[in-house]
């Protein structure tokens, strides 16, 4: 059908994290085209139960339409705001016989615009959504821009005009930081990117006979033999998901300077699957999508084919309306047409900038409501504007084959080779399972009765199949330099040195470009493999573009964290005596840290008495002669930076000759006791009672199989009861081990007078001062 100054039914909108977020399809392992299709059942994905509210709302005013004579109308009236405004009707399958038109008035010069005329929608469900409750027919609906003045008139002809005319006028809101009906998401810092995790790749229906539930049959014709494809995996690089990330943080599509050609251009030959990465685009978050008004989609499971549409409105918008401009559609086909979202899967904007559309996710194959008869099992991606007379340009040109090789790319198909498809359900050109055979990347009007994608931009679906061959395949970030990586981040002080690699050739890449959020920071030919990037501090996304010749582009990003603030220490390094075998040239002690740092820190490096290299841990238990010694650690953080500490500390052993006795104890010699002496006591309240200046102590007993239990007692109050017995015979074993202030104290042992087992034996006392 004839489309004039009218908007195609539904779109969808989607936003790249600050310095370069962008979803990567993954490659199916092992998937080649094979003789036939197996029949796929699409699983439906429910609504969100708890779905957000948007971030900007849209606002639907309707007024009724009374038809006398065939005729009805609306003088010059003023409204609300709208942007957006079409004509609906009560029966979806009805179609008006006549003329419907209308004028608005700009908000900005106050004027009115001519009369327009708005077309029956030519795109629309298949299927359960068909038949949904609430359905109706529509026009295409018609972009105003901001406006608060309408007028209609409608003029019926033989047939007359269906009944429940309505007169549809919709807001789109309001970014806080714009103006009404303004749909650029609004700048502001990004947050940074959260992987974008690929679904396990749904088996692609081979080129085959068998039928796609719901859209009939898919039959192959002849095409080249296809080659098992090398799997590479591509790095993920991520979308994001934050609303306010806007125009300033947006790696925008890229484009080379060839002119568009408007002569014939070969067809490409090869039918190999493209590795190719999916494009930069805007997410639903962005333009905030009203989630709270979707209904069910379904997941098809596979894409035989990506239809390309145009809206079939004026191309004089500004790309900054675009957001507003979906926005408004999704509320259109909701709340107008009882769609269960936005109709199409992908749309682009005349500036090349790709969208997200119909919810479900850009990776899953997402059963669209736009092309009528072929919705099950094909997706469908709209360019904003009207190319029927128009020309189309490199950058819709570039997007529009990238997101058709990433596409078919993912279910083993290339968007160059031709199949053979059934008709689902009738539509104005096709009776119910009537057989079309296309390539898999084809304008709307190959499959139904319309002019769309226009006459332009359907000739150039030659050059774009050809320009879906040249894409950035193997793309990988081979090694981030400079600093530290944990958590998904790496970490710098202020330069990070970034090495990549592409499995294209050189001569196929144009250049390389680095983004630091969403800007361009350097430019490099196509022969670089690594470059250096100045990072300030904080957290920044930074994004290697490649771009090729033909103007596709992969590409990897990375957060990275600038840091040159060094670790910093809470207070002196704790230093404990710990249990274990106490000797004249090892004592077990445990050395505390309390670095901390302002973003992460990687771990200490101890210099003296002893070297480690240690990681973030608190603690570490290691040995040291008795004595004099200095300790030297240097905490380092994530990003290179380092500060040291040093104290010194003396480790004294004291003898049981140094104690004071109470009671009956004998003493023992051996080389096995700390010294060669120790002190034993059968008689029970026996003691000994030691005296030290110090901040931390242990008591040293022997063990045997026949040894008791003592009592210890710390400045007068009792503080553990051990039990010296053992399996086998120890010496110098340190049982009570004690942190304490640094001052005099007094450690009393008691002998308990153990039944059987009375025998304490102590080796000595050590502590630390």
């Amino acid at each position: 059908m004839q489309r004039k100054l009218a908007i195609g039914i539904g779109t969808a909108v989607a936003v790249l994290a600050a310095g370069g977020g962008v979803a990567v399809l993954t490659w199916p392992s092992g998937t080649t085209p094979a003789e036939a299709a197996p029949v796929v059942t699409p699983t439906e994905l429910p609504p969100d139960s708890s779905p957000e509210p948007p971030r900007i709302r849209t606002e639907l005013t309707s007024l009724d339409l009374t038809a006398t004579g065939g005729r009805t109308e609306i003088a010059q009236r003023a409204t609300k705001r709208f942007s957006l405004l079409g004509i609906s009707w009560s029966d979806p399958a009805a179609e008006p016989d006549g003329t419907i038109e209308v004028r608005t008035r700009s908000v900005a010069s106050g004027t009115w615009t001519g009369w327009q005329e708005l077309e029956k929608s030519d795109t629309g469900p298949d299927g359960a959504e068909a038949s949904r409750s609430g359905r109706r027919g529509a026009t295409e609906p018609l972009w105003a821009g901001p406006s608060d003045g309408v007028a209609v008139r409608i003029a019926g002809k033989q047939n007359g005009l269906p009944a429940g005319l309505r007169l549809d006028l919709i807001d789109p809101g309001t970014e806080k930081t714009g103006g009404r009906g303004a749909g650029e998401p609004s700048p502001s810092a990004s947050t940074g990117p959260s992987a974008s995790p690929s679904p396990e790749p749904a088996t692609a229906a081979p080129e085959g006979g068998e039928p796609i539930e719901g859209d009939g049959p898919v039959e192959d014709v002849t095409e080249e033999p296809v080659a098992e494809p090398t799997v590479t995996e591509e790095t993920p690089a991520p979308v994001a998901e934050d609303p306010a990330a806007g125009a300033d943080s947006v790696i925008q599509p890229v484009a080379t300077a060839q002119a568009t050609s408007t002569g014939p251009v070969p067809e490409p030959t090869s039918t190999v699957p493209v590795k190719a990465q999916f494009p930069g685009y805007f997410t639903r978050k962005a333009w905030s999508a009203d989630e709270t008004i979707v209904g069910s989609v379904t997941d098809a499971k596979v894409v035989n084919a990506v239809w390309v549409h145009h809206t079939g409105t004026t191309n004089d918008y500004e790309c900054s309306e675009s957001a507003a401009i979906v926005r408004s559609i999704q509320s259109n086909d909701v709340k107008v047409k009882g769609l269960a979202d936005l109709g199409y899967n992908y749309m682009v904007d005349k500036c090349g900038r790709l969208f997200e559309g119909r919810r479900g996710g850009v990776e899953n194959a997402i059963v669209p409501a736009a092309t009528v008869g072929f919705n099950t099992g094909y997706a469908a991606i709209a360019v904003i504007g009207n190319f029927e007379t128009e020309p189309s340009n490199a950058a819709i040109e570039t997007i529009l084959a990238q997101v058709g090789a990433a596409r078919l790319g993912k279910y083993g198909f290339n968007p160059a080779g031709r199949a053979t498809f059934a008709a689902g359900v009738a539509n104005d050109k096709l009776p119910k399972g009537a057989k079309i055979t296309v390539p898999r990347l084809a304008g709307h009007r190959e499959a139904d009765a319309t002019v769309c994608p226009g006459a332009k931009l359907d000739a150039r679906l030659p050059a774009i199949r050809a320009r879906s061959q040249q894409m950035v395949t193997g793309m990988t970030l081979t090694k981030v330099a400079g600093g530290g990586y944990s958590g998904g981040a790496y970490y710098v002080k202020n330069a990070a040195w970034l090495t990549w690699a592409v499995a294209n050739t050189a001569t196929d890449i144009d250049r390389f470009e680095i983004h630091l959020d969403g800007k361009v920071v350097s430019t490099l030919p196509g022969t670089a493999t690594g470059a250096k990037v100045n990072i300030p501090a904080g957290a920044h996304t930074v994004t290697v573009l490649a771009v090729h010749t033909a103007g596709t582009t992969a590409r990897v990003g990375v957060t990275v964290h600038g840091d040159i603030t060094a670790p910093a220490y809470r207070g002196v390094l704790p230093l404990d005596l710990t249990t274990g075998t106490y000797s004249t040239t090892a004592v077990p002690v445990r050395l505390g840290f309390t670095g901390t740092d302002n973003l992460k820190l990687a771990g200490y490096a101890v210099s003296r008495p002893r070297a480690a290299n240690l990681g973030p841990v608190g603690s570490w238990n290691t040995t040291v002669k008795p004595g004099a010694a200095t300790w030297t650690v240097t905490a380092r953080d994530m990003a290179g930076n380092t500060r040291a500490a040093s104290m010194s500390r003396t480790v004294v052993l004291s003898a049981e000759t140094s104690a004071r006795k109470s009671g009956t104890w004998s003493s023992r010699a051996g080389k096995s006791y700390l010294g060669g002496k120790a002190l034993a006591s059968t008689r029970k309240n026996a003691k000994l009672t030691y005296t030290f200046t110090g901040r931390s102590a242990a008591l040293l007993f022997s063990r045997g199989t026949k040894t008791g239990k003592a009592y210890v007692y710390l400045d007068g109050r009792k503080v553990a009861t051990i039990d010296t017995r053992s399996g086998a015979t120890k010496y110098r074993q340190a049982l009570w081990v004690s942190a304490t202030s640094v001052k005099k104290h007094t450690v009393v042992v008691v002998v308990a007078g153990t039944s059987g087992r009375p025998t304490v034996v102590s080796d000595g006392l050590a502590y630390i001062r």
